[in-house]
């Protein structure tokens, strides 16, 4: 039998809690980080990535089409379809994503007032940033 090896992403992605997996997060950055990207652009940047870390399981372009059209489906990429190659853009930015990933995280596992808590916290903050969110994260745990 042979074992999948999976593409882990510590800054984004909680499993299996409604949420995106670490290579959507992986491909999202990607899209922020270029606003306008293709499938093959996305490839071309995760495959430089990977040889700068010398791994050896390369990810199958046919992999990051089938991720990046998902995202899509799920609402956070928009295909633009007009040219024979397929060109994304984000739909949601980084901080509306950790807010949705948060009240997930919130509604899963928090009480109903804790959640509301963590709610009334997203909902005050206009400029939230990483930082925030990582000490909201570590006073909850």
């Amino acid at each position: 039998m042979v074992k999948e090896n999976k593409k882990k992403s510590a800054e984004i992605g909680i499993s299996g809690l409604n949420s995106i997996s670490n290579l959507e997060a992986d491909i999202m950055k990607i899209v922020w980080d270029n606003e306008k990207i293709s499938v093959r652009e996305v490839h071309e940047i995760m495959l430089k990535k990977e040889m700068e870390k010398k791994e050896r399981n390369f990810i199958p372009y046919t992999t990051v089409m089938s991720t990046m059209t998902t995202l899509a489906e799920k609402g956070l990429l928009k295909q633009d379809k007009s040219a024979k190659t397929y060109i994304y853009t984000a739909v949601v930015d980084r901080q509306e994503l950790s807010k949705n990933i948060i009240m997930s995280v919130a509604d899963k596992l928090l009480s109903s007032t804790s959640a509301s808590m963590v709610s009334t916290y997203l909902t005050d903050k206009t400029n939230i940033d990483s930082k925030s969110i990582k000490k909201l994260l570590d006073k909850i745990k």
